[in-house]
């Protein structure tokens, strides 16, 4: 539930950029419409990961949502043409599966919390009819792409070892991950100046972060203006688990290096910069039995998933596809 909860939470604040205006058109695929709100939906995750990366909102916030956002808008296009082959030969999913698809990501990702799904459908502007439409399509394209490309070459021993050894560390148990960091962390809202607006907490944040980078004494620098918990430590939050911090701020540090610094990152109340001590990733699983078949299954989903691309590329060369963002 923390990391959805993290994006509703960011998706309260306003964005400048007013990234996709609601019920126009976004695209059309051979006659069909993909609304500018289906975009909007599916982008909601990224957007707050983002609003939290690059609290300024300049160029790189707007490079990177670019990119975000023509990404998602090809996969509404690639789905609508799967969509429209799957029409033709009238194909459904049964509104149960459905319906248990949807059960089974409330209870994933809120715990079987009926009410905080509804806080995260408010959030992305949707109901929870159109949630179920959705889903639905995307089962039906996985359905499809499942059956339609299954006649491939099993997977070999050494395929199946190869892609244990590329994934291993992503297959590590993440719940164990450790990470030793410094932190300063700037509120939005300053207690013993409360005249301070929120954009100039931030420009302190930018200018210590930039202090930092510069040279100057991250425990030190930590220990004069930090707000947050182990100031009088020189921020010094030691073997942290990963499932003890919010998760999209988990997301952000944990992909850094050592000795990066990252930020000043925006959360709900304020600016954190950080500075990365150590990492200590959680235990890779042993290539076992039940691995193995993962492994094989995964090798094989990427062999349909190459004959899949080349009948979208195909489908696309026909098709009438026009994009207006």
């Amino acid at each position: 539930m923390k990391t959805i909860f993290f994006f509703i939470a960011l998706l309260t604040f306003p964005l400048t950029a007013a990234p996709v205006p609601l019920l126009k058109t976004a695209a059309t695929v051979n006659g069909k419409m993909i609304s500018t709100r289906e975009v909007e939906q599916q982008l909601a995750p990224t957007i707050s990961s983002l609003l939290a990366k690059y609290p300024r909102r300049g160029e790189k916030f707007q490079r990177a949502f670019a990119e975000a956002r023509d990404e998602v808008l090809e996969e509404l296009i690639e789905h609508k043409l799967v969509l429209s082959n799957l029409e033709e030969r009238k194909l459904q999913i049964p509104e149960y599966i459905v319906k248990q698809d949807v059960e089974r990501f409330v209870q994933i990702n809120f715990d079987g919390n009926e009410q905080e799904f509804r806080k995260y459908l408010q959030s992305t502007r949707m109901t929870r009819r159109e949630f179920e439409r959705s889903q639905q399509e995307k089962i039906l394209v996985q359905s499809f792409k499942r059956e339609q490309f299954k006649d491939v070459a099993p997977a070999t021993e050494s395929e199946i070892v190869s892609r244990f050894k590329q994934r291993a560390a992503d297959l590590r148990d993440q719940t164990e991950d450790k990470i030793t960091f410094r932190k300063i962390y700037i509120p939005a809202i300053n207690q013993e100046n409360p005249v301070a607006t929120q954009q100039e907490q931030l420009a302190l944040a930018e200018k210590l972060a930039e202090e930092v980078r510069g040279g100057a004494d991250f425990a030190a620098t930590a220990e004069t203006h930090s707000s947050g918990a182990f100031a009088d430590k020189g921020g010094l939050w030691q073997d942290t688990l990963r499932s003890d911090l919010e998760v999209g701020f988990a997301d952000i540090i944990f992909e850094a290096s050592k000795g990066d610094i990252v930020g000043p990152l925006k959360d709900r109340i304020g600016f954190t910069i950080v500075k990365i001590v150590k990492i200590s990733p959680g235990p890779t699983p042993a290539l076992d039995t039940e691995m193995r078949e993962r492994m094989r299954k995964e090798v094989e989903m990427e062999k349909r998933s190459v004959r899949y691309d080349e009948w979208i590329k195909m489908l696309k060369r026909t098709a009438i596809i026009r994009r207006n963002i």
